[in-house]
């Protein structure tokens, strides 16, 4: 192939003879003419078109997205699609089939980050990766800002690819992603759990202003994930819905001081004949007061159109999250997932579905989806950047030395019968066990029932435990401690 400049007919283009002039990367080209090849069907010839046409329906949903994205800045001279094309045809093997590590977009200067797991949650239709983060000893001086790209595959029996494309460019604590999307103002669920993904990772310098036009800037390689589902067994590949959620109802009743919630199923909105050979499986997730508690798969025979369970007072007095599916009684699944929440408690009082989750640490704010596909979120940006913001200042981006573990301290809090102990400061909670960082301090708060006021500290360490102006109690969390809270009755 010849270069041709202005020269032996400029800008000429098409056959002459047997010499052939076109426009390639804006260079005037010509070469010799191919005759047209006798066996243009050979086996070899099959499997590369067949090969291209796999590149092509990948592609092709990511191209006025992803693809014009990332390889804008690095195509000049050819297009943001050729360059695709370019750089994933080792994407393809040679069956045909895709190869998700080998995916590839834009110009990467770091290696895929270490993803540790992938969680999804199908309570709240929501898919967290959490990875390391990369060292950054490249850097000049980076301030401690992030990015991320995230594109999920559906799981799909079509031939096409189907893909989640919304989330291009994020700026997300951890990476917490919803697999949901709204239509009309219907949200579709559960079918669009993806079934594998790519995560790119993207650090800003605020010192380099070109960081902020070209998302290759500090740009990682995409890292290949696989959610795994907290509900075992979870599914999408079911897409009948024999018992929509309109045809479950749920109310309170109280017996013999005991409170209970009834569920029931109306059979006439439902695609089921005969009651008696179905059972609904449903996991019940709580939600309050900063706390949250999933339980065990409970089954239910719909011959019986309701199914009563007694809940103990603390669950009376919270809001909770239902998923459910539909079996046949020799445990074939033969409904798609569904979820309900209950926004009260036995007292009447409501509970708001999205309070629940950031009041109870369910969910991160961020993640919440909100009408016309906005992502909603509040917080400071300490506050929705500070395990990134903690790994910065302790240097681990910046060399590749394992942080050592952070040594924690255990506060049990005894049960008082007459009063409860509301703790503050703590990194977990298992039961009433409390758990801080080395010499942190907890800071607890007495709250007596009616009738009754707080008295004393008693226990091991009731000694080293500081009253505060505010009425508080604090207590320095140099070592394993143990108090109990002494409540007395106003006479």
């Amino acid at each position: 192939m010849a270069r041709l400049k202005q020269g032996f007919l400029g800008n000429a283009s098409g056959k002459l003879g047997n010499v052939v002039f076109s426009k390639w990367k804006d260079l005037q080209t010509v070469r010799q003419y191919q005759p047209d090849v006798q066996d243009a069907n050979s086996p070899e010839q099959q499997k590369q078109r067949s090969r291209m046409v796999a590149l092509l329906q990948l592609l092709k949903p990511l191209n006025k997205n992803f693809i014009k994205f990332f390889n804008s800045p690095v195509s000049k001279g050819s297009t943001p699609w050729a360059t695709a094309i370019s750089d994933n045809m080792n994407a393809i093997a040679p069956d045909g089939c895709f190869i998700p590590e080998n995916f590839s977009l834009g110009k990467p200067k770091y290696s895929p980050i270490n993803i540790s797991d992938v969680i999804y949650n199908p309570f709240i239709d929501l898919c967290t990766v959490r990875y390391k983060p990369t060292d950054l000893s490249g850097f000049n001086d980076p301030y401690p800002y992030i990015g991320t790209s995230v594109l999920g595959k559906y799981e799909s029996g079509a031939v096409l690819h189907e893909f989640d494309t919304r989330h291009q460019l994020c700026y997300l604590p951890e990476g917490s992603f919803f697999c949901s999307f709204y239509d009309d103002s219907h949200e579709h669920v559960f079918e669009n759990w993806w079934g594998h993904g790519w995560l790119w990772l993207m650090y800003y310098d605020t010192y380099n202003i070109e960081s902020y036009f070209n998302p290759n800037n500090g740009l990682t390689e995409p890292a290949n994930f696989q959610p795994v589902s907290i509900i075992e067994e979870f599914n999408t590949k079911i897409a009948e819905n024999p018992v929509p959620a309109d045809a479950i109802h749920w109310e309170y009743q109280q017996k013999d001081g005991k409170w209970f919630l009834v569920v029931s199923v109306d059979i006439k909105k439902t695609q089921i004949k005969k009651p008696a050979d179905y059972n609904i499986r449903f996991w019940s997730l709580t939600l309050q007061d900063g706390k949250y508690s999933q339980s065990e798969a409970t089954e239910w025979n719909l011959s019986n159109t309701t199914y009563k369970a007694e809940l103990i007072d603390s669950i009376a007095r919270k809001a909770s999250v239902h998923l459910y599916s539909v079996h046949k009684k020799d445990g074939e699944q033969v409904g798609r997932f569904n979820r309900f929440y209950i926004n009260k408690d036995v007292e009447g009082k409501e509970h708001p579905y999205f309070d629940q989750l950031f009041n109870s640490c369910y969910a991160h704010p961020v993640s919440f989806i909100l009408p016309d596909n906005q992502c909603g979120f509040c917080g400071s940006f300490t506050e929705l950047f500070s395990d990134f913001i903690n790994l910065y200042e302790q240097g681990v981006i910046y060399n590749h030395e394992d942080p050592a573990p952070t040594e924690e301290r255990l506060l049990r809090i005894g049960t008082a019968p007459n009063g409860l102990v509301k703790v503050f400061g703590y990194s977990r909670q298992e039961e009433s066990a409390y758990y801080f960082a080395d010499n942190t301090t907890a800071v607890m708060l007495p709250i007596p029932p009616d009738g009754y006021s707080f008295s004393e500290w008693s226990g091991a360490d009731a000694g080293e435990i500081i009253a505060e102006k505010e009425g508080g109690y604090t207590l320095r969390m140099s070592k394993d401690c143990s108090v109990t809270a002494v409540f007395k009755h106003n006479k």
